[in-house]
């Protein structure tokens, strides 16, 4: 089995010590592959032809890189022919929140995540596929 080490915030490994020991894992490593697991399997599922309508959520901080937000509208726009919905509200202390309603192939998405992931300042994303069924 290889070795793979992490760098993770004190205030995250705490979360997962304590989450970890009130489960009753027996450690770290069997926490995190199960979460690798999970989170594979998650994103393996929405691969398929029937996810077609995402909505993906940006988090990012003007106080880490002055152009974040701007730099996030244009990764968006260049997606713009899938968009079907945006929303965008400044949270205050520097931090922008960015909605997106996304109508478009795993292969798109995930390229369009990619490039958000590249954008300093981006302090975390998420997303959730919605299954439309075969067309």
């Amino acid at each position: 089995m290889a070795i793979v080490s992490i760098s993770l915030p004190d205030s995250l490994l705490r979360r997962v010590d304590e989450v970890a020991a009130s489960l009753g894992y027996t450690g770290r490593s069997e926490f995190f592959r199960e979460a690798v697991r999970r989170l594979l399997d998650h994103l393996e599922s929405m691969r398929g032809e029937s996810y077609r309508l995402f909505v993906v959520t940006v988090l990012s901080d003007h106080r880490v890189y002055p152009a974040s937000d701007r730099r996030v509208l244009e990764v968006i726009h260049e997606y713009q022919a899938a968009v079907r919905a945006f929303y965008h509200q400044l949270l205050g202390d520097g931090l922008c929140l960015n909605v997106a309603v996304i109508e478009t192939s795993w292969p798109l998405l995930s390229r369009m995540l990619k490039d958000l992931r590249s954008v300093k300042g981006v302090l975390d994303i998420q997303f959730v596929g919605y299954s439309l069924g075969p067309r």
